[in-house]
């Protein structure tokens, strides 16, 4: 490397980056360790597939060309990758073999980053996947640091403590307010001050057509507004956003709500043809996207369908082509939005009993198989106090090399949850949402009265927990968000 191009060698700085260390956000694949000679904790095993990757993210001092350096072993032929800068591609690297899966060496490219935060992805070009990947050093003549996953890319915590608070509008078109320690507050600031990073917002397609969600109210609202319509999701996504926490957002591919056994077309979709209806899809996707990044609100993960165990927008999974066409229309949405939003797949009764293996099978072994990074359930019961989820969450990892977490639960199974999901091998529990704190399960972290949900006892739980799994809590400082509309 020339001394022009990189200006005087001695003032360079440099940064290495491990696997789960600061600055690596996600693997699709699994992180390992049964092949010796690495260094850290182990080596990022993407899955063997076209487009499957590592993400890291950095921030540098100063606009400029930096290197990057991989550590990586390969026993097969040539795997190469495409480098991706702030979701745009720069280059491609080979990654030739080292003889063994044991042998490791390095390769370098050089990228131009800007000042600021950078997300940096290795995505593989063909079938075979990507070598192991050990660690990734990044130098230049600025300096640069591990950064946080959500600079230059999308927002992901080492463990993401969520919620899921829809119904925030509806409860306060009726004059409802929240309250913390006898000080009212946003429903959201009295997360944050308890340790949560990430909301999940559901939207319908037409809540307010014929037998849409207007119809189908349980907040206690009227149908005097077009709940969880985009605007009223950009609305709450601007609020969470302000506080500093991931927005998940989750469609329901309907006009009302969408779970087992219920799993509704569209009004606007009925009568169009199967390549119509996943034209539908996509645009209707999509146009949601494009309103939400416009309004400064691009949100960070987002699933397509909501508890898809058979169906989706009135499609059998019987009828693969159907059901496919609509999910995976919808993630090519999010994917042609920024291809580093992180695509969930949900399913109700991730348990034997929920036909959960054979699902997995549908989802990931068919052709096409669904495009999407995570699985998620729904963790409302379990058979055997929680093994089921955990054998069944442990499968996802190990068979399909894709990170779990649990999109919905209640209060009373707070901690048999979040301590299933935290202990899922290598990192791939990667977090929980409970399902609408304020109303929802037989108990609540929230008492009810006078029209205020004031925080109990159990509030605090949350809090232990989210600094058991090491996150800070409050999750953004008060000082951060003084004179913000996040209070």
């Amino acid at each position: 490397m020339s001394a022009a191009l990189w200006g005087t060698v001695a003032s360079a700085q440099a940064v290495t980056i491990q696997e789960n260390t600061a600055g690596f956000c996600s693997v699709q694949g699994s992180v390992d360790s049964n092949h010796s000679g690495f260094t850290g904790s182990g080596f990022a095993n993407a899955d063997n597939a076209v487009g499957a990757g590592v993400d890291w993210s950095v921030n540098v001092s100063a606009s400029g060309v930096y290197q990057l350096q991989w550590r990586y072993a390969n026993s097969a032929s040539d795997r190469p990758g495409s480098v991706r800068i702030n979701g745009v591609n720069a280059t491609t690297v080979g990654f030739p073999s080292t003889g063994a899966w044991n042998s490791w060496t390095v390769v370098n490219t050089t990228v131009n980053l800007n000042a600021g935060g950078n997300r940096i992805r290795l995505e593989a070009t063909t079938s075979a996947g990507l070598a192991n990947v050990d660690s990734l050093t990044v130098t230049g003549g600025g300096t640069v640091q591990a950064d946080s996953c959500g600079s230059g890319g999308v927002f992901r915590p080492s463990y993401i403590l969520g919620a899921d608070i829809s119904w925030t509008h509806e409860q306060e078109s009726i004059g409802r307010r929240y309250s913390d320690n006898g000080q009212f507050k946003s429903i959201e600031r009295i997360l944050v001050d308890h340790g949560f990073n990430y909301i999940r917002i559901r939207t319908f397609v037409c809540p307010q057509c014929p037998g849409g969600y207007l119809d189908n109210l349980y907040s206690g609202a009227g149908p005097t507004e077009n709940w969880n319509d985009t605007a009223h999701t950009i609305s709450l996504a601007r609020r969470v956003k302000t506080c500093g926490m991931g927005v998940f957002l989750s469609f329901h591919l309907s006009d009302t709500w969408a779970s087992i056994g219920h799993q509704y077309r569209p009004s606007q979709w009925q009568g169009m043809s199967d390549s119509q209806i996943r034209t539908a899809s996509y645009n209707y996707s999509k146009g949601v996207l494009d309103q939400m990044v416009a309004a400064g609100v691009k949100p960070d993960m987002v699933q397509c369908g909501n508890e898809n165990n058979t169906h989706i927008s009135g499609y059998s999974y019987n009828n693969w082509a159907g059901f496919s066409g609509v999910m995976n229309s919808c993630l090519r949405a999010v994917r042609d939005t920024d291809p580093n939003i992180i695509t969930v797949v949900h399913h109700g009764r991730p348990r034997p009993d929920g036909d959960f293996p054979n699902w997995l099978n549908r989802m990931f072994a068919s052709n096409p198989p669904i495009d999407a990074d995570v699985v998620c359930g729904s963790t409302y019961g379990t058979t055997n106090n929680g093994a089921d989820w955990r054998d069944m969450f442990t499968s996802v990892i190990t068979n399909w090399r894709k990170p779990v977490m649990s999109c919905e639960y209640t209060n009373v199974r707070r901690d048999l949850v979040n301590s299933t999901i935290r202990n899922m091998p290598n990192n791939m529990g990667w977090g929980t949402f409970i399902w609408e704190p304020t109303a929802w399960g037989d108990t609540k972290p929230f008492n009810f009265s006078n029209n205020v949900y004031s925080t109990n006892a159990d509030m605090d739980q949350y809090a232990r927990i989210a600094r058991e799994a090491g996150l800070p809590v409050p999750s953004k400082p008060a000082s951060q968000l003084a004179g913000t509309t996040c209070q």
